[in-house]
């Protein structure tokens, strides 16, 4: 029963929330479009404000209620767990390759950026509103989705460390580390973005201009 839960949460995260949202308003594949990415950020650029945000909010959604529904589902599916941290982890991380490597869209997904969002927030709330100001903040100054989702994604365990240290949350070694590789997954899933940076070639978020 273990495996069915994994595979299901798997199955929810490949749900291409952008590429629904390209064939239904336009008819056309997004990741033929802008930047090619099955992402919140492409479809912005190529649909406008009113398909991106459903469409981030979705991403984020199918991630942050598996993982904030964990210990109520794994009891439905009559799954015991002693280390239920565990199974959120396991459950996210198959929500997220779900989400990368979509089998219902040929594999090729987004970067994880949204549905890790949501992840994050329903396994550590406070990182949320940090994280958030952290990139919109970058995203402002720099006009780079790509420099603030990395910026935002090494910076979590830093806040995580810093929450745990000061306002005296619970501290997971665990947790910590799992941390430290989803940002070490968004910066491989970025490194074409990295290389046109490095170039002077990456797009600035902006929307398409008919």
């Amino acid at each position: 029963m273990t495996l069915l839960l994994i595979a299901g949460a798997y199955l929810i995260g490949s749900v291409p929330a952008a590429l629904l949202a390209g064939f239904i308003i336009t008819g056309k594949d997004i990741r033929k479009e802008g930047s090619g990415n099955a992402g919140a950020t492409n479809v912005f650029r190529i649909l406008g404000a009113k398909a991106a945000l459903p469409v981030a909010l979705f991403d984020f959604s199918k991630a942050f209620f598996p993982v904030f529904y964990s210990q109520w589902l794994s009891g439905f599916f009559g799954i015991q767990w002693d280390n239920q941290l565990l199974l959120k982890l396991l459950i996210l991380s198959a929500v997220i390759l779900g989400h990368v490597f979509p089998i219902w869209s040929g594999f090729k997904g987004g970067k994880a950026v949204a549905s890790g969002a949501g992840g994050v927030s329903a396994l550590f709330p406070p990182a949320l509103p940090a994280c958030l100001i952290l990139f919109l903040i970058i995203a402002f100054l720099t006009g780079y989705v790509s420099v603030a989702s990395l910026t935002a994604a090494w910076f979590l365990p830093i806040f995580y460390r810093i929450f745990t240290w000061l306002a005296g949350y619970h501290y997971s070694p665990e947790l910590q580390v799992f941390f430290i590789a989803t940002a070490i997954v968004i910066t491989v899933l970025h490194r074409k973005n990295i290389v046109r940076l490095m170039r002077g070639e990456e797009n600035r978020f902006r929307r398409k201009r008919d």
